[in-house]
């Protein structure tokens, strides 16, 4: 047991009232996540797959420099394009959306940006990868729903780039014909 001394106990009784007048004290403003998708400048947004991992660079680095307008969605009822990437293989079936689950709280675990599953293609062969695919859809707002994404579907856009800069051309090539298409019909 702690010896109770005069001065201890109205210090603590002092600082436990001072943190209950002072609100601020309560928040943590450096653990909110930035969410991208607020921004004004956001018209159009995006849910990208099969991402190997210089173009997910390219997305966090260039994309806000280059279209601001053009964001990654914030949640399945945002998403405008959904973008297909494939590596040295021109079908983009190992990049289909995946389903999203959502618990009895609300909570989903749906990602704007999806990198290529490690377990079908490996870091190095991504890197050594020869051409980049990418297949550009439309999806009317608030109807996208990655389970029922059809492998069948018509892609509005679809290029491929070779050489030692071909995965940042492949997503560069996405964006500008995206932007081209100027804000969607919601």
């Amino acid at each position: 047991m702690l010896p109770a001394t005069a001065n201890a106990s109205p210090k603590v009784d002092l600082d436990i009232h001072e943190a209950e007048r002072d609100p601020d004290l309560e928040e943590y403003p450096d653990a909110k996540p930035e969410n991208e998708s607020a921004d004004p400048a956001c018209q159009i947004f995006f849910s990208a797959y099969g991402l190997a991992p210089a173009q997910y660079k390219w997305m966090v680095e260039n994309r806000k420099k280059q279209h601001a307008n053009i964001c990654p969605a914030p949640d399945l009822a945002h998403v405008d394009f959904v973008i297909l990437f494939a590596h040295d293989s021109d079908t983009y079936n190992s990049a289909m959306p995946v389903p999203v689950h959502t618990d009895r709280n609300g909570f989903s675990d749906f990602s704007p940006l999806t990198t290529v599953d490690t377990a079908l293609q490996s870091m190095s062969e991504l890197d050594k990868a020869r051409y980049e695919f990418v297949w550009v859809f439309h999806t009317k707002r608030g109807t996208f729903d990655p389970s029922k994404f059809s492998a069948r579907r018509r892609p509005l856009f679809t290029t491929d780039a070779k050489g030692s800069h071909a995965a940042g051309r492949a997503v560069e090539d996405a964006f500008q014909f995206i932007d081209g298409q100027g804000s969607p019909d919601r």
